[in-house]
């Protein structure tokens, strides 16, 4: 069975700092941006991410994509 996946939405997560919880490690949050086009490349979504980051108060972490895909059997 051949099955066929079509990004159907995609979404940029830009992943900060914001603090440190009791045990001295810190604190993850996540900004999340909706509407990325499925078509746009991993190289401007990540340049995208890093110019959102740079608009920070806090520190980066690091920057995710997170795709939804559409499986069909063909």
């Amino acid at each position: 069975m051949a099955v066929q996946a079509t990004t159907i939405a995609s979404e940029l997560i830009i992943n900060v700092e914001d603090g440190v919880n009791s045990q001295g490690n810190p604190v993850i949050r996540a900004r999340r941006y909706d509407d990325v086009k499925p078509t746009a490349s991993a190289d401007d979504v990540y340049a995208v991410g890093q110019v959102l980051a740079g608009l920070q108060d806090k520190t980066l972490a690091g920057i995710q994509r997170r795709d939804t895909v559409d499986l069909e059997e063909v």
